[in-house]
């Protein structure tokens, strides 16, 4: 179900799958990245229905088809917008999902929630980025003020997608280029900038199990990443999706759907 909601001012458009009864102990929350929507989940909101998951999904601030008021914005924003939400939509405990920088959203977010957090998967993320990103989402910031969307997008595809994926799949690839093409620019310029700066803070503190994924062909936060995010959590550990670049839960939905179910399944034992 498609809808709307309002938080301090900011709307944002929810996509919401199962219903509250058949949640059991809370519901699945999923936080996109830079570039990203709430439709980029839809293979696994699609899995949690099926089996029986409450699934959240739901278009950032300055992303997608919700609200994109001045920057600047921040993950300490964002994840305040993660708690907003969960007392928007009345969820008491979540399992939440993020990609990207969405990683470090949902780190946040579980740091200021404490027990309503039953687990956290985080795809393609990192404690913090490479010293040589910074100049990339500078450059991304100057694309996005002079209008260059198309170019920003040719080149996130090319990280996005591995190149295997872009041969056999070529409606994935130029769907994958429309989802990026078609951000605003001036908020796209906004979330770069503050994606430049985020980090996780504080994973020793984290009290539930977490699981740290990535694609195996992931150039942007590869497997070493994982590996440093779950050795960093007193209740960490990983997984690889083979085959698969930075955008795993597209180009490889059903291991992805399949990783994130069965972890929901031990945080249910």
């Amino acid at each position: 179900m498609s809808k709307r909601i309002e938080l301090d001012g900011v709307t944002l458009a929810v996509e919401e799958r199962g219903s509250s009864s058949e949640a059991g102990d809370g519901a699945v929350v999923f936080v996109h990245g830079l570039g990203g929507s709430s439709h980029s989940w839809w293979a696994q909101l699609a899995a949690c229905e099926a089996h029986g998951h409450r699934a959240i999904a739901y278009d950032q601030r300055g992303a997608g088809r919700s609200s994109k008021p001045s920057g600047p914005y921040s993950v300490e924003l964002w994840a305040e917008d993660v708690e907003r939400v969960l007392d928007r939509l009345g969820v008491e405990r979540a399992t939440l999902v993020g990609h990207s920088v969405g990683c470090m959203i949902v780190e946040h977010a579980a740091l200021r929630l404490g027990d309503r957090v039953r687990g956290l998967m985080m795809l393609g993320g990192a404690l913090r980025w490479r010293p040589e990103a910074g100049p990339v989402f500078e450059e991304r910031v100057r694309l996005a003020r002079e209008g260059q969307m198309d170019e920003i997008a040719a080149t996130v595809a090319q990280t996005g997608l591995s190149e295997g994926c872009r041969k056999a799949n070529p409606a994935l690839w130029g769907l994958f280029r429309e989802l990026i093409a078609a951000n605003e620019p001036r908020a796209y310029a906004d979330w770069s900038a503050a994606t430049a700066s985020a980090e996780m803070t504080e994973p020793e503190r984290l009290a539930c199990p977490a699981l740290a994924a990535c694609g195996e062909l992931d150039p942007v936060t590869p497997p070493a990443f994982a590996e440093a995010i779950a050795a960093a959590i007193p209740n960490g550990r990983t997984a690889v999706i083979e085959g698969a670049a930075h955008w795993c839960q597209l180009e490889a939905p059903a291991a992805v759907s399949d990783l994130m179910l069965r972890f929901l399944d031990e945080l249910a034992t």
